[in-house]
């Protein structure tokens, strides 16, 4: 019977989709892949889904059996079908035209439909679910930012064209996440520049209305000075170091405060997570890292104006004041084969000089 052999191989095929779905979760919670946002929010929608109307086709297999109506059954999921196709086709004009929506979720909802894997579809309210968490966690797609990502990672492997690819085989899946870090910083710098413009036409608003009772502030305080730079001692010595670890604590709490709002505040605490992550991978790799932790640095130089410290009297001139610091706090001396100039560093000044 056509109807029986069409559903035991639908149940066949969703059954794969399942173990699937499956294994892409259970490597992403091992942390063997990880999955964008959206993307874990996908599969996870979609494997209830495929889950469901697996047992509905059980059941409608078993039904077919015991009362032997093939060809019935085989005439309403053609027409089923064709009316689920031509449901999922105008989604986008249907989800576009519905007046109980706001702009923001309305677009949010299209761009999943555009980033979909083929043969995924939502209904209508899941759709509009969806769309509302990825606004919630701020995980929507912006063309602006997508295009920015796309010019990011374009320079990127600019820069590690000539990297040898055996010897960071193991940190291939950095090629992907280092340009979303560089992002992140990117939009970080953007979001406090946009806040200090929004404080000065506040200021200046006021100071018009009030000139008498405002008091008057240095322009300069709406100006964004930029990160303090960072030494790669610091990273280096990490483990080993307490002064290391003390100086990286301040010098991030430092940017922390260069944040204007709380949610600032917490970008900078998972980007400074991402960003001490892939350093230490990459630092692991020793002298044969080099060249990829060039490239990094350069990349989030360019994107996101954050810096290492390359010059010596100021590499110096932190040192002392990193012990003067742990001092008061009760720790002792530089732990064992502490050098302010590491061997990246001297690298680094090389390059920089070519």
């Amino acid at each position: 019977m056509k109807s029986v052999l069409a559903l035991e191989d639908l149940i066949k095929e969703n059954e794969e989709r399942i173990k699937l779905q499956k294994r892409q979760l259970a490597e992403h919670e091992s942390g063997e892949t990880k999955l964008s946002r959206l993307m874990l929010a996908s599969v996870e929608t979609n494997l209830d889904k495929v889950v469901e109307i697996t047992e509905k086709y059980k059941a409608m297999l078993e039904k077919l059996q015991d009362e032997d109506q093939d060809e019935l059954a085989d005439k309403q999921r053609i027409e089923e079908a064709i009316l689920r196709e031509k449901y999922f086709k105008n989604q986008s004009i249907r989800v576009k035209q519905d007046n109980r929506r706001n702009n923001d979720q309305k677009l949010t909802a299209v761009i999943i439909i555009d980033e979909l894997p083929a043969g995924v579809d939502f209904e209508d309210d899941d759709l509009f679910e969806i769309a509302v968490k990825a606004i919630e966690l701020n995980v929507a797609s912006h063309e602006e930012l997508k295009d920015k990502l796309g010019e990011i990672s374009k320079e990127f492997q600019a820069l590690i064209r000539n990297v040898n690819k055996t010897s960071i085989k193991d940190l291939g899946m950095l090629n992907y996440q280092i340009p979303i870090l560089a992002l992140q910083f990117y939009t970080l710098i953007d979001n406090i520049r946009q806040n200090l413009e929004l404080d000065k036409q506040r200021y200046l608003k006021k100071l018009e209305e009030r000139p008498d009772k405002t008091e008057i502030k240095d322009p300069n305080v709406f100006e964004f000075g930029g990160f303090p730079k960072y030494h790669d001692w610091w990273v280096h010595e990490l483990w080993d170091s307490h002064q290391a670890y003390f100086a990286l604590f301040k010098w991030k709490s430092i940017i922390k405060n260069q944040c204007r709002s709380s949610e600032q505040k917490r970008a900078w605490s998972v980007i400074f997570d991402n960003w001490i992550a892939i350093k230490k991978m990459i630092n692991e790799k020793g002298k044969l890292g080099f060249e990829y932790n060039y490239a990094l640095d350069k990349v989030i130089e360019l994107f996101g104006e954050f810096e290492e410290e390359t010059t010596h009297s100021n590499l110096e001139s932190m040192e002392s004041i990193i012990k003067v610091i742990t001092q008061k706090e009760d720790f002792l001396t530089f732990g064992t084969g502490h050098n302010i100039v590491t061997p990246y560093l001297l690298f680094k000044r090389e390059k920089d000089k070519k």
